[in-house]
């Protein structure tokens, strides 16, 4: 037992396992791969012992993500369900809440088959959750912890409370934390359980690399996406009008160099690595993302609401790099 946000958690005794096996490389193959292209390559990449929990997690989070983003369904609806995700993990009346819930108000909505599947497969996907490893499973929980915190942070403030902007440097600082950085700790985490020679960095030196690179990855996010998230009416960086296109393009200038800055400490935390797997499936998103800035820095503003988006040619580069990174 361990105790999440407050209520505590006893793993539940996975019946069916076989079939849970056969879920997971179905879940795997249908949902990953279409919900996320670069992530899934770097699942792909992981070693084997990091890669089920790393996918678990990922799904869980992506699903919540989804809810959150299904704007056609009222925003308190939405934080209202992302409080049941939390208490799913350990509540199987609670999961059968949350899906019907789903079905009844966010599936119709999904115009992403991929995100839909993965909602419709949500029951499921806990399911595959609670076969993990108990140490696995209690990082997967923490884990979603300040994700949720942050998805429910991000539909209060601009769904329910309606505000265009966010309001501080410091704001946006601790949202990229909660809905990233928290995954930069769960790597190094789930590293050290699968691992014991995970890195050659300090654990405490490791997580702290891990929270800024997160943070970068998410800065990159953000970044890539502003023009189209002002023009739905809200706006991630602070301290300058969004009306003003040449503003918003200064403002981003700083902001693209403090993510470079971020993911040049996920270059470092690579660097750490002594599972070579590992390594590569690690370094594979801070080469992806400082591209993707690089394209951001040459575009225009035309350019950039026609969306940024590095080609197939610079995947393929990038999974090159990877594999030769020391």
């Amino acid at each position: 037992m361990f105790s999440l946000g407050g209520f505590s958690i006893d793993k539940p005794t996975c019946s069916g396992f076989t079939a849970y096996m056969q879920e997971r490389v179905d879940l795997g193959k249908a949902v990953l791969k279409g919900v996320s292209r670069s992530f899934y390559l770097t699942i792909r990449l992981l070693p084997r012992l990091m890669r089920e929990p790393v996918s678990v997690g990922y799904l869980l989070a992506r699903a919540s993500d989804t809810i959150a983003d299904t704007e056609s369904v009222p925003a308190e609806v939405r934080k209202d369900c992302l409080t049941l995700v939390l208490k799913a993990l350990k509540d199987e009346d609670v999961r059968d809440e949350l899906c019907a819930l789903l079905e009844e108000k966010f599936i119709r909505f999904q115009e992403n088959e991929r995100e839909k599947l993965l909602l419709e497969s949500l029951e499921d996907v806990y399911g595959w959750y609670d076969s993990v490893r108990e140490v696995d499973w209690k990082a997967i929980a923490v884990l979603l912890e300040p994700i949720v915190a942050g998805q429910s942070w991000d539909v209060d403030y601009f769904g329910i409370q309606g505000k265009k902007q966010i309001e501080s440097a410091k704001a946006l600082e601790n949202y990229c934390y909660q809905v990233a950085g928290s995954v930069g700790e769960f790597w190094g985490v789930i590293g050290k359980h699968s691992y014991s020679l995970f890195s050659e960095a300090p654990t405490e030196e490791l997580q702290k690399m891990g929270v800024s690179y997160g943070k970068g990855l998410q800065l990159v996010n953000i970044l890539r996406d502003l023009p189209v998230d002002i023009s739905n009416g809200r706006c991630y960086i602070p301290n300058v009008d969004p009306e003003d296109n040449e503003a918003v393009m200064e403002a981003a200038k700083e902001w693209r160099i403090k993510a470079r800055k971020y993911l040049e400490q996920g270059l470092l935390y690579s660097s750490t690595l002594r599972q070579k797997r590992a390594k590569m499936s690690t370094v594979l998103p801070a080469i992806m993302g400082l591209k993707t800035l690089d394209l951001l820095d040459a575009a225009s503003w035309e350019e950039w609401q026609e969306g940024i988006k590095i080609s197939r040619k610079e995947v393929r580069k990038s999974l090159i790099q990877a594999v030769f990174y020391k």
